[in-house]
């Protein structure tokens, strides 16, 4: 599952029942910034993966080290 998939199905969720995204979050979790929260936490996680791949990219092991 990646992280927008959940966004998307709120979003399909909302348009099929008629409310609001924050609507439907204060409903099942009581938190009506869910959705905000939600986006810039796997903004900030996608970051984090591209700077991980980057760094192993960069450094590959060397033999002695894949033991």
């Amino acid at each position: 599952m990646t992280h927008e998939t959940i966004l998307d199905e709120l979003e399909e969720y909302c348009r099929t029942a008629g409310l609001k995204p924050s609507t439907v979050c204060v409903r099942a979790l009581n938190d009506s910034r869910y959705p905000a929260r939600y986006r810039r936490k796997a903004a900030s996680l996608k970051r984090e993966v591209e700077k991980l791949r980057s760094y192993m990219a960069q450094n590959p092991p060397k033999q002695e080290d894949a033991a």
